[in-house]
């Protein structure tokens, strides 16, 4: 049996093929949407100037979403999305990346959501339960601050408030 597998082995690697690979395990869909609205929510500049402690609802709209884990930005939503009306950027090809605002500007204003495992790390998933870029959101967990002034919120459920329209032709990043 040995010899039949050391020389099936070398037939195969002369063979030039690359060896497949098996496809890591999927990781299903995190699914913490709530079913029903958390009521009143902080806006992400008060709950970063609040900071640590109890259970807190932040709202805001997601800005970028953590491909394979549950972690994304949310935006406060006093500021507007690039093309969202009013401003020069009404044709903005990228309206979710808020590139009409200046880069301090938008980190001052945003807040990192993180789905946390009872490891403590952040949960690996292949979406957010059909979320995506600038749904506005209100998010139920615990704030955190890091030893960098960084602040986070350990998100235990969402809520979808509203999911905005774009304009004709223009398709939301997979």
């Amino acid at each position: 049996m040995r010899r039949v597998l050391v020389i099936a082995t070398l037939l195969f690697a002369c063979s030039g093929e690359e060896p497949k690979k098996a496809a890591p395990p999927a990781t299903p869909p995190l699914d913490l949407l709530l079913k029903a609205d958390p009521g009143e929510a902080l806006s992400v500049l008060v709950a970063k100037e609040e900071g640590p402690g109890e259970e807190v609802v932040v709202v805001g709209r997601i800005k970028t979403i953590v491909k394979g884990f549950a972690s994304f930005q949310l935006i406060d939503q006093a500021l507007d999305y690039c093309g969202s009306g009013g401003d020069s950027m009404e044709d903005c090809p990228t309206p979710w990346d808020y590139c009409c605002i200046a880069g301090p500007v938008q980190n001052e204003h945003t807040l990192v959501v993180d789905a946390d495992g009872e490891d403590g790390k952040v949960m690996k998933a292949s979406g957010l339960a059909g979320l995506r870029l600038l749904d506005l959101v209100k998010v139920k967990g615990k704030l955190s601050r890091d030893e960098h002034d960084n602040v986070t919120l350990h998100a235990t459920g969402w809520f979808l408030v509203e999911r905005p329209n774009l304009r004709e032709g223009l398709r939301w990043p997979e």
